[in-house]
């Protein structure tokens, strides 16, 4: 997705007379727009105040989106994931020229400069002793000449449960 200059301008129309399929769209690309703009993800309500529409309709959008994991919601319904990047402050913070994102993981992490095809740093640390493991991305690829990045959870099991994985 390109980057973001200009916030994703809702339909003309109010939601109720667009599709289901035309609101997910809308939502996603509202979300995602917003986050890449900002490094923040907007809260149900900015959501509904946007589409001009009820919470309730924007948290079963989200709870529909939900379905494919890329986001992932709250017991609140506010979201948690806007894969790759993390809706909430993380171990995984990552940096591309003076703006900021949080990945979930590293993966998410290492997703971020990917999906938004810039240079990196990843100010990670290990999980266990907190020893600083910074990661650098410059032009696609890790910098990084050693290292191990360990992914204790096979990937068919990621989904199981996302928040230890």
């Amino acid at each position: 997705m390109p980057e973001a200059r200009a916030e994703y301008r809702t339909p003309k129309t109010r939601h109720r007379h667009m599709s289901k399929s035309q609101l997910d769209s809308g939502l996603r690309v509202f979300v995602y727009r917003r986050m890449i703009r900002t490094g923040r993800c907007p809260t149900v309500a900015d959501m509904a105040k946007a589409f001009k529409s009820s919470t309730k309709t924007i948290l079963s959008t989200l709870s529909r989106l939900s379905e494919s994991h890329a986001f992932l919601q709250q017991e609140n319904g506010e979201l948690w994931r806007v894969a790759p990047f993390s809706a909430i402050p993380t171990p995984f913070p990552v940096t591309i020229g003076n703006r900021s994102w949080f990945g979930n993981c590293i993966w998410d992490a290492l997703g971020i400069p990917a999906m938004l095809s810039k240079d990196a740093r990843i100010d990670a640390s290990c999980g266990c002793c907190n020893l600083a493991m910074p990661v650098e991305i410059c032009k696609g690829k890790l910098l990084a000449t050693r290292g191990i990045i360990h992914i204790a959870v096979p990937a068919c099991e990621w989904y199981k449960d996302v928040a230890f994985t």
